[in-house]
């Protein structure tokens, strides 16, 4: 009996890898963390919050017997606004952390126009 043997030859036509279509995990990452990010800053940009908005304000100087209430009270009609609104925007113009002030204390009132400055 014969035996077959094979014979590998080192000139045959070796193998040729397809090159591969499309885009790897990384570009892949890549495009969805760059997409995320330009739709996030686009949203900032165009809902971007009023709180960095300018607003005219009357700056009053605190009097003996004051409180918030009354200042919301003696210019409600300048701001147009609720009392209630008008206090809570007082004290985030002014940075208050409590509804507490002092004679001599110098506020700032938001109102709606620049006549009253």
């Amino acid at each position: 009996m014969m035996s077959v043997m094979t014979v590998h030859n080192r000139f045959a036509k070796k193998e040729t890898r397809r090159a591969r279509v499309g885009i790897t995990r990384g570009q892949a990452i890549m495009f969805v963390v760059s997409f995320s990010l330009f739709f996030y800053l686009l949203t900032e940009l165009v809902f971007a919050s009023d709180a960095n908005a300018v607003l005219p304000v009357k700056e009053v100087t605190v009097r003996e017997g004051d409180s918030l209430w009354k200042l919301a009270i003696r210019y409600q009609e300048e701001a147009q606004m609720e009392v209630n609104e008008l206090i809570l925007a007082i004290q985030e113009v002014n940075e208050l952390e409590s509804v507490i002030i002092y004679p001599g204390q110098t506020l700032k009132i938001p109102v709606t126009s620049e006549e009253g400055l």
